[in-house]
């Protein structure tokens, strides 16, 4: 039975931090409320001018690096993002101009916090019912900060930047397919 199989695995997070400390003086919280309730202690923020598509290419280019493959061997590229760089072209086509995968399809997939899954499950189907896909590129990039109301406790505290890009192909050993997904 074909399996679809993770190539290389890459991810970027910006360098600038928003910690607990730095929500306690934006809105009434406390880092033991944030950590009790989510486990996390800091998110990272994109500065201006940076870009998801900057984000998914740094995560790009080191899970491409780790897969030995070119983006001109790219057959499609997927981009899970509920905050593109604006509405029109895709963060996915973005993308694929700045790899210069020429020969990729190449979309982008809203999907909020399950973005990522289903655009693995939507890969893999690619992948496994078509002679046309070999190599497949999903990423999975925000810049949620440019979007999170930070005057609204609930959410402030959950949301920051970075993207993560795994590359698909057929599988010998250490497939991944989507039945193995029991955890989610």
């Amino acid at each position: 039975m074909l399996k679809a199989r993770i190539l290389g695995t890459g991810y970027d997070v910006p360098e600038d931090v928003l910690s607990n400390a730095d929500l306690e003086k934006m809105v009434q919280t406390s880092d033991d409320w944030i950590v009790s309730r989510t486990g996390i202690s800091y998110r990272r923020i994109a500065c201006n001018g940076t870009a998801t598509s900057d984000l998914a290419y740094r995560a790009s280019r080191s899970a491409l690096e780790e897969a030995g493959i070119a983006p001109q061997e790219l057959d499609l590229i997927i981009v899970a993002t509920m905050t593109p760089d604006m509405p029109m072209p895709a963060a996915a086509c973005l993308l694929q101009h700045l790899l210069g995968a020429s020969k990729a399809a190449a979309f982008d997939l809203n999907a909020a916090c399950t973005g990522f899954i289903y655009a693995l499950a939507t890969a893999e189907s690619f992948l496994l019912s078509s002679n046309k896909y070999y190599h497949i590129l999903v990423v999975g990039a925000e810049v949620l900060s440019r979007v999170v109301d930070f005057t609204d406790r609930n959410t402030c505290v959950l949301f920051g930047d970075g993207a993560g890009a795994v590359v698909l192909g057929e599988g010998g050993g250490g497939e991944w397919n989507s039945g193995d997904l029991s955890w989610c």
